[in-house]
């Protein structure tokens, strides 16, 4: 038997509201916080049972992007959600030492420094707190299934739980997956580079370390006294929406992670009585597909600050991998405009995350997680004022999404007028 058909069968409407968003990870749970904020409706979807994504699950226990690692920095240039989340955590003792180097700065509102290492239990509990408080109807161990679309109009999705297989229906439906699955299986066109065809950022398994008796006086990793969160063994070059490689990709980089850690060793004497407490539930995956959205960032956008007049997000951070090195801005930073978030073909969706419309280049700056949650939160206010102005995001008045995202605390300005090309 070379197929299987399903039987036709109805499906419970398990929820009616003005916003779904499909995946938890740092541009998820900034999009439903900012939704819900804003007065819509609001359910997020996660198949685990916390928030976080690759903070949480994967274990990258650094975020990056409030500023240009090296200067020009005079910008803070992510502030909003990614800026409240970092104040909680250092109210609750929950941030590290960040591996990278940077220019210090007192951790107050508008004075953050480029990056952070975060405590992962209490950036669980920090994401979690504040959705609950926005209102979010959290919906946990949920795994998205497929688009329920209508007339290139995507009315609602699928999941399947424990309760068995639901039908979620929302007014807006923003992808938060990182994979992009909810709109590629509603039918927006995508791009994605596969193994090595081309330059990509491959994926690795992070894990923590308990130091022994003797202490390391610097680890390259996120530390936190007496442990840190390391880099680990990548799997080599895979395509993260395919099952058979995601899984074969998983046995990998696990069975290399022992290895790893002796390897480690072998260079650091220091680390000789480290030993591995904590690998994460989920392999690090960096990229996959790209979204064809009604504008694509470019290279060029990103070298050369662009400004745009249609702006809800900046990007400072470096081009880590493309050029063959780690290639900082000679600027504060470039401008991702709405249109990026805007998906071809299909419409009330909405794109957050690292799959938005970009090219490889800028999309190695932008996917800092610090940058993604400036998305997110820029979709999920975009989706509640969809609701309540009654239009679709591909009408929605920018220049009233911008007012908002301004008023609630987002950056999103470095001097001069904005331009679009």
């Amino acid at each position: 038997m070379q197929s299987y058909t399903e039987p036709e069968h109805r499906l419970p409407i398990a929820r009616n509201k003005d916003v779904i968003i499909v995946g938890g990870g740092p541009a998820g749970l900034a999009a439903a916080i900012a939704a819900a904020r804003n007065g819509a409706s609001t359910s997020l979807i996660e198949r685990f049972g916390y928030l976080g994504g690759t903070a949480t699950a994967s274990l990258m226990a650094c975020i990056n992007g409030f500023r240009n690692q090296v200067e020009p920095d005079f910008t803070q240039t992510v502030r909003g959600i990614a800026e409240e989340i970092v104040l909680r955590l250092k109210q609750i003792d929950g941030l590290g030492r960040s591996p990278y180097p940077q220019k210090p700065y007192p951790t107050e509102p508008g004075a953050m420094e480029y990056s952070y290492a975060i405590d992962t239990e209490k950036f669980k509990y920090v994401t979690m707190k504040m959705c609950d408080e926005a209102g979010v109807d959290l919906m946990l161990h949920n795994w998205f299934s497929t688009a329920i679309v209508e007339d290139d109009t995507i009315r609602g999705i699928v999941v399947e739980n424990k309760s068995g297989r639901q039908a979620l229906m929302a007014r807006v439906i923003i992808d938060a997956s990182g994979d992009g699955d909810v709109a590629a299986r509603a039918g927006v066109p995508f791009w994605q580079t596969r193994k090595d065809e081309a330059p990509r950022l491959n994926d690795a398994m992070m894990y923590r370390i308990a130091f022994g008796r003797t202490r390391p006086q610097k680890v390259h990793g996120c530390d936190f006294g007496d442990h840190a969160v390391v880099w680990g063994p990548s799997p080599g070059p895979m395509d993260g929406t395919d099952a058979d490689q995601l899984s074969a990709g998983e046995v990998v980089a696990r069975l290399r992670l022992f290895e790893d850690l002796e390897q480690k060793k072998q260079k650091h004497p220091e680390l000789a009585d480290a030993r591995v407490i904590e690998t994460p539930p989920l392999l690090g995956i960096r990229q996959t597909r790209f979204i064809e959205g009604e504008y694509k960032l470019t290279a060029g956008d990103a070298l050369d600050g662009r400004r745009f007049e249609d702006v809800v997000a900046i990007s400072s951070c470096a081009i880590i991998h493309y050029y063959g090195y780690r290639r900082y801005l000679e600027h504060e930073g470039y401008d991702i405009p709405y249109r990026c978030l805007v998906p071809k073909r299909i419409d009330n969706l909405l794109i957050a995350g690292r799959c938005i419309s970009s090219e490889q280049q800028p999309y190695e700056s932008h996917r800092a997680m610090v940058n993604i949650m400036a998305i997110g939160q820029a979709a999920g206010t975009a989706a509640a004022l969809c609701c309540r102005t009654a239009t679709t995001p591909r009408r929605l008045d920018v220049p009233l999404l911008q007012q908002t995202l301004e008023s609630q605390g987002a950056q999103l300005r470095i001097g001069g007028a904005s331009t679009s090309p």
